[in-house]
């Protein structure tokens, strides 16, 4: 059985992707497939939190307990609502919503995306200034060191 996931953050319009997965899939592999999806890296701690229809969290999986339960699972206990949690230090959150059973396809490959709107939320950002959310990749980090390296030896060099 196939069934189709809706994906969205709540602050960003713009951005929806619809997910066809097999309702076996356990929250692990779901999380994997996300984080494929999205560009994530896959060794950042996450979590699943179960919604109410008042967007109450009831109920938390956390990457230790995401093996043990499947998507067919949380569909028999009525759970239409899940936050998936990828970056806990600026509380980034997508919002997935199960859309129901689809059919399964001849010679589609499953999960797939189904519909991609907009680009995916980078999973690093750090606040600068007024520019919130603006990425920063490694060679960023590395850049500054040597300016600070360089700036270091420019006043050796002054004292020489």
């Amino acid at each position: 059985m196939i069934y189709s996931f809706i994906t969205g953050i709540e602050s960003n319009m713009n951005f929806i992707r619809e997910y066809h997965v097999p309702s076996e899939y356990s929250l692990f592999d779901f999380k994997q497939f996300i984080g494929a999806d999205m560009g994530f890296d896959d060794s950042q701690q996450s979590v699943f939190f179960v919604l109410d229809r008042n967007s109450k969290k009831t109920e938390s999986y956390s990457v230790f307990d995401m093996d043990m339960v499947s998507l067919e699972d949380l569909c028999k206990k009525g759970v239409e609502r899940l936050l998936y949690t990828f970056d806990f230090f600026n509380d980034r959150s997508l919002f997935i919503e199960f859309q129901g059973e689809t059919e399964e396809q001849s010679r589609v490959y499953y999960p797939v995306v189904v519909q991609s709107i907009g680009d995916a939320p980078n999973q690093f950002f750090e606040k600068i200034g007024n520019d919130i959310n603006k990425k920063r990749s490694i060679n960023d980090y590395d850049n500054d060191e040597k300016d600070d390296d360089e700036e270091d030896n420019e006043e050796i060099y002054d004292y020489l």
